[in-house]
């Protein structure tokens, strides 16, 4: 496989990829800290919401490198 290739792959996943974590670790977090009171439907879409930030930067980041 080429190295654009490759590219074009990691290209396509991140934005799909990038918020599932962020909503992941949101559910960690949530589940780690249960005598805190946090609302779950507050912090796992903000989980996504900093996912999708992320994967926004990392395309960026990837547009700029090319």
């Amino acid at each position: 496989m080429s190295m654009r290739h490759i590219m074009n792959n990691v290209e396509s996943a991140l934005p799909y990829v990038f918020p599932a974590i962020g909503g992941l670790l949101a559910v960690v977090v949530v589940n780690m800290r249960p005598m805190a009171q946090m609302n779950p439907m507050i912090w796992i879409p903000v989980g996504i919401f900093l996912g999708w930030i992320a994967a926004r930067g990392a395309l960026r980041m990837l547009d700029w490198l090319r």
